[in-house]
């Protein structure tokens, strides 16, 4: 590879990945600190994990009173009806990242009070203000981008930095993506599990490599528990001063690992070849792509597409018929334009030709709202069965193999005989295009179009001008000629009204009668 396009990958890549302790992935916020993260306490995280996957929801519990005189601790959410138990405070277990010592002091699990309520050390206002921000922002987050960001971080590792070696900073072990929600306003909050697998905190990962020299064990979803893969965790990281791992710290917050993602599949190792593409090449090394435009600017279109490439399920105008054919001839296509003026058909056209050819596309948006105008268009179109959506809770395993066997169950669709109606569009295009090229020809050796003739004189009829009581046998005249006349025309118009100030009748408006009419012609 290019010494200057790897330099220069290298440092877009580095512009995607955020290794600071500004991410929160790599330093949750301290209690009550932050609106996108609720820390909670004294929870066994096994017991939290089990009962989600099951299905069960977790309602949420104000660790703190709201003053000195109020009671200890207050209830944010009681417990579902269909889970409710007796109602009993946790033993409080000391978090193993407040010190590897302390953990020692801590009861064993099968000490702990069984419930569905999950403990932050907030005030009920407080962690009620910061549930309803939570909620809000991932919703605005999943309506913005289609990706799910709220998820349960469970595990935690207390790492130094060797610049700050005072502070201790927490960084989530596994992201459990979960739902958030609330029945009305009067109602409690409750987690859920939002059917998506488990996933490790891979930007952890990348910091311990790059900064530190360790290597996590490789992560499995399937077989991942919190106690087994915090031990493996520690091992990881061995004997250092100030770290630990707490395999029961949990956090509620807002995490995305989008950009990380980006990070990784940009890496020439993990994809040989990708510095080789094009288009990497092009917006990376700057080079420019290579292959003529598909169409000159004054390109007919039928002469462009043939009748039966014409596959459309939207209606389209020639520069959008264009660039759906530009597209499916291969090569790169930009299109663009302001609001209304049918990029969406256009894509829905796209994607429907492309289904036809038995191809498959990737249709990425930056907004959920793209995407589902799409869709339902699609699925109004008849091609609803083709889509696979895979964004916000909607690319969870069960949630993508559902929907697969949902579509591989439709009965097959009968292929529709094409010939005959092709042949029909065929002929009334030709016939459209007969009248076209007729109404674009000159009349007669005037070299004026038949729609410029019939144009003006529909002009004329709209102004409320009357035809004249005289006729010009101007069949043959040509461009010249009439450019001649209408110069004599325009003259005389201007002698006359020159006389009119001048003639002897001016002012007079009596009407002559016949005889004297013809008595003063004559004359």
């Amino acid at each position: 590879m290019d010494a200057t396009l790897a330099t220069r990958l290298e440092e877009a890549r580095r512009g995607l990945l955020d290794l600071s302790t500004r991410n929160r992935l790599l330093a949750l916020p301290k209690p009550g600190r932050s609106r996108g993260v609720v820390i909670l306490a004294d929870e066994d995280a096994d017991f939290v994990l089990a009962e989600l996957v099951a299905g069960k929801p977790f309602g949420f519990e104000a660790a703190e009173a709201e003053s000195a005189a109020d009671a200890p601790a207050t209830s944010e959410a009681e417990p579902a009806a269909a889970d409710a138990k007796p109602k009993r405070r946790r033993a409080a277990k000391p978090r193993k990242a407040e010190g590897v010592e302390a953990a020692a002091a801590g009861k064993t699990r099968e000490q702990w009070q069984v419930d569905y309520l999950l403990r932050a050390r907030l005030t009920p206002a407080e962690l009620a203000k910061r549930l309803r921000d939570l909620m809000t922002d991932a919703r605005t987050a999943r309506e913005e981008t289609g990706i799910a960001t709220l998820s349960l971080a469970i595990g935690t590792l207390a790492w130094r930095d060797p610049g700050t070696p005072g502070t201790e900073r927490l960084a989530p072990l596994v992201l459990l993506p979960v739902t958030l929600e609330r029945e009305g306003v009067s109602q409690k909050f409750r987690i859920r599990t939002s059917g998506l697998e488990v996933q490790e905190n891979l930007s952890l990962r990348q910091k311990l490599a790059a900064e530190f020299k360790v290597t996590l064990p490789e992560f499995d979803a399937e077989t991942y528990d919190p106690t087994k893969w915090a031990e493996a965790v520690a091992a990881a990281i061995g004997e250092r001063e100030g770290w630990g791992v707490d395999p029961d710290g949990l956090a509620l917050g807002l995490f995305s690992f989008a950009k990380f993602l980006m990070w990784r599949d940009l890496d020439p190792t993990a994809n040989p070849g990708l510095a080789d593409h094009p288009v990497i090449r092009a917006l990376v090394g700057g080079e420019m792509l290579s292959g003529p435009p598909p169409f000159a600017d004054d390109a007919d279109v039928d002469a462009e597409i043939r009748v039966e490439k014409l596959d459309h399920v939207m209606d389209v105008d020639g520069s959008q018929a264009l660039a759906a054919e530009a597209v499916r001839r291969g090569g790169h296509t930009v299109i663009q334009g302001p609001p209304g003026t049918g990029k969406s058909q256009t894509i829905m056209n796209i994607i429907a030709q492309a289904v036809l050819d038995g191809r498959s596309v990737l249709f990425v948006a930056e907004k959920l709202a793209a995407l589902e105008v799409v869709k339902r268009r699609l699925g109004t179109a008849g091609l609803g069965a083709a889509c696979l959506e895979l964004h916000s809770e909607k690319q969870s395993k069960r949630a993508v193999l559902d929907e697969l066997r949902a579509t591989l169950a439709l009965p097959n669709v009968a292929k529709p005989d094409r010939e005959a109606l092709v042949k029909r569009l065929g002929s009334l295009r030709s016939r459209l295009n007969a009248h076209a090229d007729a109404m674009a020809a000159p009349v007669g050796a005037s070299g004026r179009a038949l729609h410029a003739v019939v144009g003006n004189l529909v002009a004329l009829r709209a102004a409320e001008v009357k035809a004249p009581d005289f006729a010009l046998s101007a069949g043959g005249w040509d461009a010249a000629r009439i450019a001649e006349a209408r110069d004599a025309v325009a003259e005389l118009a201007a002698r006359a009204a020159e006389g009119a100030m001048q003639s002897p009748w001016r002012g007079v408006t009596a009407a002559l009668s016949a005889p004297d009419q013809e008595r003063l012609l004559a004359r």
